[in-house]
Protein backbone atom coordinates (compact mmCIF):
# COMPACT_ATOMS: atom_id res chain seq x y z
CA UNK A 1 0.00 0.00 0.00
CA UNK A 2 1.40 3.34 -0.96
CA UNK A 3 0.84 6.22 1.30
CA UNK A 4 -1.74 9.05 -0.23
CA UNK A 5 0.93 12.12 -1.87
CA UNK A 6 1.48 14.67 1.58
CA UNK A 7 2.36 18.48 1.13
CA UNK A 8 5.79 19.28 2.47
CA UNK A 9 4.31 20.50 5.65
CA UNK A 10 2.74 17.29 6.40
CA UNK A 11 5.65 15.74 5.53
CA UNK A 12 7.94 16.96 8.07
CA UNK A 13 5.26 17.26 11.01
CA UNK A 14 5.00 12.96 10.16
CA UNK A 15 9.07 13.21 10.04
CA UNK A 16 8.64 14.80 13.70
CA UNK A 17 6.11 12.63 14.72
CA UNK A 18 8.28 9.33 13.56
CA UNK A 19 11.07 10.98 15.55
CA UNK A 20 9.16 11.13 18.71
CA UNK A 21 7.99 7.42 18.23
CA UNK A 22 11.61 6.46 19.73
CA UNK A 23 11.16 8.71 22.78
CA UNK A 24 9.74 8.23 25.76
CA UNK A 25 5.99 6.90 25.64
CA UNK A 26 4.96 10.16 27.24
CA UNK A 27 6.76 12.44 24.78
CA UNK A 28 5.17 10.24 22.10
CA UNK A 29 1.99 10.32 23.54
CA UNK A 30 2.03 14.05 23.31
CA UNK A 31 3.62 14.44 20.06
CA UNK A 32 1.24 12.71 18.36
CA UNK A 33 -2.00 14.43 20.23
CA UNK A 34 -0.07 17.93 19.26
CA UNK A 35 0.20 16.04 15.64
CA UNK A 36 -3.25 15.41 15.26
CA UNK A 37 -4.46 18.74 16.36
CA UNK A 38 -2.42 20.23 13.88
CA UNK A 39 -4.05 17.99 11.35
CA UNK A 40 -7.55 18.45 12.43
CA UNK A 41 -6.98 22.81 12.43
CA UNK A 42 -6.12 22.78 8.81
CA UNK A 43 -8.58 19.81 7.27
CA UNK A 44 -7.44 21.24 4.02
CA UNK A 45 -4.07 19.37 4.19
CA UNK A 46 -5.91 16.33 3.43
CA UNK A 47 -7.34 15.89 0.29
CA UNK A 48 -10.30 13.93 0.46
CA UNK A 49 -11.00 13.19 -2.59
CA UNK A 50 -8.13 10.71 -2.60
CA UNK A 51 -9.79 8.85 0.00
CA UNK A 52 -10.96 5.42 -0.15
CA UNK A 53 -15.33 5.92 0.71
CA UNK A 54 -16.89 2.66 0.40
CA UNK A 55 -20.93 3.12 0.43
CA UNK A 56 -20.51 0.96 3.17
CA UNK A 57 -18.51 0.42 5.95
CA UNK A 58 -14.90 1.42 7.06
CA UNK A 59 -12.62 2.74 4.23
CA UNK A 60 -8.57 2.82 5.82
CA UNK A 61 -6.08 5.02 3.49
CA UNK A 62 -2.79 5.40 4.62
CA UNK A 63 -1.18 8.64 5.02
CA UNK A 64 2.28 7.55 6.32
CA UNK A 65 4.40 5.05 7.57
CA UNK A 66 7.45 4.03 9.16
CA UNK A 67 8.70 0.73 11.11
CA UNK A 68 7.57 2.45 14.31
CA UNK A 69 4.28 4.37 12.84
CA UNK A 70 1.48 4.15 10.24
CA UNK A 71 -0.96 7.40 9.94
CA UNK A 72 -4.45 6.13 8.42
CA UNK A 73 -7.52 8.78 7.12
CA UNK A 74 -10.58 6.46 8.03
CA UNK A 75 -13.47 6.94 5.66
CA UNK A 76 -16.75 5.64 8.26
CA UNK A 77 -20.20 5.45 6.55
CA UNK A 78 -23.67 5.57 7.90
CA UNK A 79 -23.70 2.14 9.94
CA UNK A 80 -19.88 1.64 9.55
CA UNK A 81 -19.03 -0.09 12.90
CA UNK A 82 -15.63 -1.61 14.43
CA UNK A 83 -16.06 -4.96 16.48
CA UNK A 84 -15.18 -4.36 20.14
CA UNK A 85 -11.43 -5.03 20.40
CA UNK A 86 -8.21 -3.66 22.00
CA UNK A 87 -4.82 -3.00 20.58
CA UNK A 88 -1.84 -4.67 20.29
CA UNK A 89 0.26 -1.13 19.54
CA UNK A 90 0.05 2.44 20.75
CA UNK A 91 -3.64 4.14 19.42
CA UNK A 92 -4.29 7.64 19.04
CA UNK A 93 -7.40 8.81 17.11
CA UNK A 94 -8.84 12.72 15.81
CA UNK A 95 -11.91 13.27 14.33
CA UNK A 96 -12.09 15.43 11.06
CA UNK A 97 -15.51 15.81 10.20
CA UNK A 98 -18.96 13.81 11.18
CA UNK A 99 -19.48 12.36 14.63
CA UNK A 100 -18.71 8.68 15.47
CA UNK A 101 -19.84 7.06 18.96
CA UNK A 102 -17.13 5.44 21.12
CA UNK A 103 -18.27 2.52 23.62
CA UNK A 104 -15.73 1.47 26.28
CA UNK A 105 -15.60 -1.65 27.42
CA UNK A 106 -14.65 -3.83 30.18
CA UNK A 107 -13.43 -7.33 29.54
CA UNK A 108 -15.44 -10.20 31.47
CA UNK A 109 -13.14 -13.02 30.03
CA UNK A 110 -10.84 -13.82 26.93
CA UNK A 111 -13.76 -13.48 24.85
CA UNK A 112 -16.52 -11.04 26.02
CA UNK A 113 -16.68 -7.84 27.26
CA UNK A 114 -20.09 -5.41 28.69
CA UNK A 115 -19.88 -1.44 28.04
CA UNK A 116 -18.98 1.05 30.79
CA UNK A 117 -19.42 3.97 28.80
CA UNK A 118 -20.51 5.35 25.44
CA UNK A 119 -19.84 8.96 23.94
CA UNK A 120 -20.18 10.75 20.88
CA UNK A 121 -17.04 12.40 19.59
CA UNK A 122 -17.17 15.05 17.27
CA UNK A 123 -14.78 16.80 14.95
CA UNK A 124 -12.32 17.89 17.03
CA UNK A 125 -12.20 14.86 19.60
CA UNK A 126 -8.61 13.86 20.45
CA UNK A 127 -7.75 10.53 22.34
CA UNK A 128 -4.61 8.85 22.84
CA UNK A 129 -3.77 5.80 24.56
CA UNK A 130 -1.01 2.98 25.12
CA UNK A 131 -1.60 -0.75 24.83
CA UNK A 132 -1.75 -1.10 28.99
CA UNK A 133 -4.97 -2.39 28.62
CA UNK A 134 -7.21 -3.33 28.92
CA UNK A 135 -8.50 -0.47 26.60
CA UNK A 136 -11.62 -1.97 24.79
CA UNK A 137 -13.50 -0.04 22.36
CA UNK A 138 -16.08 -0.24 19.70
CA UNK A 139 -16.45 2.92 17.15
CA UNK A 140 -19.67 3.52 14.93
CA UNK A 141 -20.92 5.99 12.86
CA UNK A 142 -24.36 5.97 13.78
CA UNK A 143 -25.14 9.40 12.25
CA UNK A 144 -26.70 10.24 8.46
CA UNK A 145 -23.17 11.45 7.19
CA UNK A 146 -19.63 9.68 6.44
CA UNK A 147 -17.35 11.11 9.14
CA UNK A 148 -13.29 11.07 8.55
CA UNK A 149 -11.05 10.54 11.61
CA UNK A 150 -7.20 10.28 11.47
CA UNK A 151 -5.44 7.51 13.29
CA UNK A 152 -1.83 7.07 14.59
CA UNK A 153 -0.78 3.76 15.38
CA UNK A 154 2.51 2.37 16.97
CA UNK A 155 2.95 -0.40 14.67
CA UNK A 156 4.67 -0.50 11.07
CA UNK A 157 2.20 -1.15 8.53
CA UNK A 158 4.40 -3.50 6.15
CA UNK A 159 4.83 -5.67 9.17
CA UNK A 160 0.77 -6.29 10.42
CA UNK A 161 -2.08 -6.01 8.53
CA UNK A 162 -3.86 -3.85 11.51
CA UNK A 163 -3.91 -2.48 14.67
CA UNK A 164 -6.09 -4.73 15.80
CA UNK A 165 -4.48 -7.28 18.97
CA UNK A 166 -8.05 -8.81 19.44
CA UNK A 167 -11.71 -9.12 19.54
CA UNK A 168 -15.26 -9.27 21.88
CA UNK A 169 -18.28 -10.31 21.88
CA UNK A 170 -20.75 -7.87 23.77
CA UNK A 171 -22.08 -9.88 26.45
CA UNK A 172 -25.55 -10.09 26.94
CA UNK A 173 -27.40 -8.21 29.79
Amino acid sequence: MTPLTQPADVEAMMADLALSAESSADAYLASARATLLKILARPDLLDRTRLVAPPEGLGRNLLFGTRAISVWAMVWSPGAVTPVHDHHCSCCFGLLSGSLRETWYRPISDTHAVATLDAVRVPGYVACMMPTGPNLHRIANAGPETAISIHVYGYDHREQASSIHRTYEVAPG
